[in-house]
């Protein structure tokens, strides 16, 4: 069962804020899977996000109603979309 939900992804459209380093992207997450998601940011790509690194990303785009962050490794960067892998859950 865990090999179902690694790998099928569910599309969706859904708002989200990625924070790397000190920096913050506004982007969408286009597929989502128990195991990670896809994120296609909203700016021009950033050179500072590469494979290895740990971000942050909140399912919505208003910090202040989002109270559920997931901290992430980037797996894949690719233009102005990056691949993530879900590494803990942290509740605000």
């Amino acid at each position: 069962m865990a090999s179902f939900w690694k790998k099928n992804r569910i599309n969706c459209e859904t708002k989200c804020i990625m924070h790397c380093d000190v920096s913050e992207f506004q982007g969408v997450i286009k597929n989502i899977s128990l195991s990670g998601a896809l994120v296609m940011l909203n700016s021009k790509f950033p050179t500072n996000i590469h494979p290895g690194d740990t971000c942050d990303i909140m399912l919505c785009s208003n910090p202040d109603f989002c109270p559920v962050r997931y901290t992430s490794k980037v797996i894949r960067v690719d233009s102005a979309i990056i691949g993530v892998q879900f590494l803990e859950l942290n509740m605000m």
